[in-house]
């Protein structure tokens, strides 16, 4: 190798760890005078500038806290919306030709047949995953990224009860047995105006549809325990006070099936199961396993006092277990 005419061994320079280049014994040719009178004054000059402008932007104010998650969305993908946590948050309107959603709550919930007529504000207050309606002119298809995000925003999980409170007094009923606004809920009671919001549910059965999508929403917005105390209520008005017949159906094939804990759904179809009539009709589980459930009491935290004072079975949350 070392005869090969084309290879030459030399020492060579050491390499300057800072610039990785040879290290040159001499001083470099460099002449700051000379350099200005070849690249001219101006060149000089937007070097200044741009130094300048850093400097100014370094000298803005910080976004403010309360304003950073707005920033940050703003920051989102086009392919990525938030338009429920922006309606939520009250940052825009729901759409069509829609209002902010603390203007709702505030006003709307007195205003009944305004309630009952729009018919895009629904989808807005309770969004859920599931395939948006065709017939809709905004998809807000509620995305799990966005649900995790209003799940832990306080803000939107207050508005989110209100909004509840604001649809159970549109459709005649109420909360009963809450200490406070968030805390756990008991059960479900007619209102005073139940009556007149009876009659508006059998003339207008595509409330049906309302109800359903509130409870699948609730479920996924972290307050599924509303879901089993409103079911329990329907079933109860419908199977055996015998009114709002045209939500009988609605509540065995889409209001029950939409609460997501799993016993407490068990709980409401053994109890639909043993107030239906004729209960040979009943289609939603097997005869035989419903006959074999041991049915023992579950009480809520909250009412273990009033139980232990009245030691008599109530129907408010049963707990089956098979035999």
């Amino acid at each position: 190798m070392c005869e090969n005419p084309r290879v030459h061994l030399d020492l060579i320079a050491t390499l300057n760890p800072a610039t990785l280049l040879p290290d040159c014994e001499e001083d470099p040719n460099h002449e700051c005078l000379q350099v200005m009178e070849e690249k001219g004054h101006n060149e000089i000059l937007k070097g200044n500038r741009r130094a300048d402008q850093a400097a100014k932007a370094a000298a803005k104010p910080l976004v403010p806290p309360d304003q950073v998650s707005k920033v940050l969305l703003c920051k989102q993908d086009d392919e990525d919306p938030m338009l429920n946590y922006e309606f939520y948050m009250n940052w825009r309107k729901f759409e069509p030709k829609g209002e902010f959603i603390d203007i709702i709550l505030r006003k709307w919930v007195a205003d009944d047949e305004l309630l009952e007529d729009n018919h895009f504000y629904i989808q807005w207050l309770f969004p859920n995953q599931g395939q948006a309606n065709i017939y809709i002119f905004v998809h807000n298809t509620l995305s799990p990224k966005e649900a995790r995000l209003m799940i832990n925003t306080s803000e939107i999980q207050q508005r989110l009860r209100r909004a509840y409170k604001m649809m159970l007094k549109f459709f005649g009923v109420k909360l009963v047995g809450e200490d406070g606004e968030d805390t756990g809920v008991t059960e479900i009671e007619r209102a005073e105006n139940f009556a007149e919001r009876f009659d508006n549910l059998t003339a207008n059965p595509h409330n049906n549809l309302r109800i359903t999508r509130m409870l699948l929403s609730l479920g996924e917005l972290g307050a599924e325990e509303y879901q089993a105390p409103l079911v329990k209520f329907f079933l109860r008005e419908t199977l055996i006070e015998n009114n709002l017949p045209q939500m009988k159906k609605s509540v065995m094939n889409f209001f029950v099936p939409a609460v997501r804990h799993v016993q407490k759904r068990r709980d409401l179809l053994y109890f639909a199961w043993r107030h239906y009539q004729p209960r040979e009709e009943f289609i939603w589980g097997k005869q035989e396993e419903f006959e074999r459930y041991k049915v023992v009491p579950w009480i809520h935290h909250s009412r273990l006092k009033t139980a232990a004072a009245n030691p008599e079975p109530e129907w408010n949350g049963w707990w089956l277990v098979t035999g």
